[in-house]
């Protein structure tokens, strides 16, 4: 279960991004609200490493994600709006939250999963201070809330995500990037 949660927890911060520019904005020849991403993610937190397939799309405030283990195995889909958040795994009840956070901690984690829409586009979260800068090789680097998030270059967009807390480090491959005229969720 624990496992599955990580993935989960993955999925929520592998969505969408784009480099972030000095200010923190993003550059982007079509920033949309409708847009989806698939790639895989690596979570290593305390002694545990898992991995996962994952699916985000995206539509203004609403957004849905798909995970999935090696091999299809695990799947689980997390639903959220401004209003509520579900996590769907298998055959088990569907869990509930008002926020994603509150979902995270029923199961036992503290992650500020709001913010995640933003720093997976590049962006900080405008609700708190973060600072954006440019490593020595040219990685920008965005640091909020306790993470710091790194972006490699990938043409338009990134192609690789790294970010780290001092409990937990994620990395992630993106492709298959997609932007929409409409929102593609049903």
């Amino acid at each position: 279960m624990k496992a599955l949660f990580i993935l989960a927890l993955a999925a929520l911060l592998a969505a969408c991004s784009s480099t972030p520019d000095a200010t923190g904005g993003v550059s982007t020849p079509a920033d949309t609200q409708h847009w989806s991403v698939k790639g895989k993610v690596a979570i290593w937190a305390e002694d545990q490493r898992e991995t996962a397939n994952f699916e985000w799309q995206n539509c203004d405030k609403r957004y849905r994600i798909r995970l999935s283990g090696p091999l299809g195995v695990g799947s689980a889909i997390i639903n959220g709006d401004p209003q509520e958040v579900s996590l769907q795994r298998g055959g088990e009840p569907t869990l509930y939250a008002d926020t994603p956070e509150e979902l995270l901690a029923a199961m036992g984690w503290i992650m500020p999963v709001s913010a995640l829409r933003y720093w997976l586009r590049g962006k900080a979260d405008p609700r708190a201070p973060a600072r954006t800068a440019t490593m020595a090789d040219n990685t920008p680097t965005l640091e909020q809330h306790g993470w710091l998030i790194e972006y490699s270059e990938g043409g338009v967009w990134p192609e690789k995500i790294s970010m780290n807390h001092h409990s937990a480090r994620l990395k992630w491959l993106l492709r298959d990037w997609e932007n929409f005229s409409e929102c593609p969720l049903p």
